[in-house]
């Protein structure tokens, strides 16, 4: 087990059913692509994707008029000879302010029906589309073109009204309108999930009523993971060199991560998020001048601090035989006591639409006396703490999205508990805290809901495993 590592349950809403995205300690996740957000609509206010629809539809109004206004240019005459062999004295066969007609007429219809009522169908845009090809069809056979002025920009004016009138058909049918579907799923999704009484519910129903389920359910039943998709060569632990200034800089930045960790998961007035099932499992958030909205758990786990501690620390490897959602956990080098640098490919899902995310994380882990400082022996806590960092021979790499942790670590405290026969008994307080950059116009009721979701159940797979290792007697 590591601790920078957590399996993230988002929404994929593809085919109707729900899939488990992952997220990592490095703190970047696959919640949904810009597509989906694009078609949320914000306290209410039109989405992105249908207000460049809609500007969409006003450039065609504008492109339409000032061709037009070309064509009829050429010929030399003033406005006001314009006007009126073109409107006043209009005739199919010599006038081509019809074509503007058609294009006003597609803008109010359009606008009024999907930019005012805010209509989720295609039928005003399909009249609107046949009616322009009708018209633009019967107007190439009655129009004079022997006596045409110019005949070149008359066709062209003719071709861009027809295809601009195809182009907002299909941009509605194939992006606004699936897009807006997707996000209102999401939505729905995320606001029933809040209304479940239990955070192992998965965000779209998806299992048949009936079903029996356990609490150290696997997210495997949710997601498929693929194979190890490959990558460029890696050093490896014993091949990676470095200098003796870059592990002094590596030493600094693992101690200065720590003390950021520390200091704001230790922080007061934090502000409630959501509440688990299990008593006492509660989510927070709260605003930072330095690393901006961070988010904080806070639950009891069955076991000893030091051995869940040990755990995190020393088998960051080990991590994909308990957590089938990341693909590879490497450990690249260790740079001292307590401190490694660590590399992680989480697996993909949503059937291509969350692409797969790879993570080089610095580690600081130690135990801590009530001060916060490192100490020996007779500790009062221990921090897992990870920060992203650049490391030589791994690279970005193109078929993946590097995810970027800003401050996060695991802080765990030995609690005396009463037990409900009466009996006291030492357990941990398991904290976890959560800041990281999505690299995404993600609205933040998306974030709220999906890291609050994460944290609540992540801590049932805590639980199964230390259950696992009590009945092994590990501890």
């Amino acid at each position: 087990m590591t601790d920078y590592t957590v399996r993230i349950a988002a929404e994929s809403l593809l085919g109707g059913s729900s899939q488990y995205r992952t997220l990592s300690h490095s703190q970047s996740v696959n919640l949904v692509t810009e597509d989906l957000v694009a078609g949320h609509r914000p306290d209410g206010r039109m989405s992105t994707v249908r207000r460049f629809f809609c500007l969409f539809v006003t450039f065609d109004l504008l492109f339409t008029s000032l061709m037009w206004l070309i064509c009829v240019m050429m010929k030399g005459e003033t406005l006001e000879q314009i006007v009126n062999r073109e409107i006043v004295h209009y005739s199919i066969k010599v006038s081509l302010f019809d074509i503007v007609l058609v294009a006003i007429c597609r803008f109010f219809l359009l606008l009024l029906f999907y930019g005012v009522l805010y209509i989720h169908n295609w039928s005003v845009i399909a009249l609107t589309t046949s009616g322009t090809c009708a018209f633009l069809i019967a107007k190439v056979f009655v129009y004079d073109w022997p006596n045409a002025a110019e005949p070149v920009f008359q066709v062209f004016l003719i071709l861009a009204s027809f295809t601009l009138s195809w182009g907002e058909a299909w941009f509605l049918d194939f992006r606004v309108l699936p897009q807006e579907l997707q996000a209102k799923q999401i939505i729905e999704a995320i606001a029933g999930h809040h209304n479940q009484s239990s955070e192992r519910t998965p965000l779209l129903p998806g299992k048949p009523q009936g079903v029996a389920s356990t609490v150290g359910e696997s997210t495997a039943h949710w997601f498929s993971p693929v194979d190890s998709p490959a990558g460029t060569p890696r050093p490896g632990i014993h091949h990676l060199i470095l200098t003796q200034e870059q592990i002094d800089e590596y030493k600094r930045m693992a101690e200065e991560s720590m003390r950021h960790a520390y200091k704001v998961i230790t922080l007061p007035n934090w502000k409630f998020e959501k509440r688990g099932v299990t008593k006492g499992d509660i989510v927070e958030t709260r605003q930072t001048e330095t690393f901006g909205k961070v988010y904080r758990f806070t639950g009891l786990v069955d076991c000893p601090a030091e051995f869940l501690f040990r755990e995190f620390k020393d088998n960051v490897t080990k991590l994909p035989d308990w957590n089938p959602t990341i693909l590879r956990s490497e450990l690249i080098k260790e740079i001292g006591s307590g401190i490694d640098l660590s590399y992680q490919v989480t697996a993909g899902g949503g059937k291509g639409i969350i692409a797969p995310r790879d993570f080089v994380i610095l580690r600081r882990c130690a135990p801590l006396n009530k001060q916060g400082m490192v100490v020996e022996s007779d500790p009062y806590s221990y921090i897992s703490s990870g920060v992203s960092v650049t490391v030589p021979g791994y690279p970005p790499n193109k078929e993946f999205v590097r995810g970027n942790n800003k401050v996060g670590c695991w802080y765990l405290k030995p609690v005396l508990v009463r037990m409900p026969d009466g009996t006291e008994t030492y357990q941990t307080q398991f904290q976890w805290l959560m800041c990281c950059d999505l690299k995404g116009k993600i609205p933040q009721f998306v974030l709220d809901a999906a890291f609050a979701t994460v944290m609540l159940d992540y801590i049932v797979h805590v639980r199964k495993f230390t259950a696992e290792a009590r009945a092994k007697g590990l501890f």
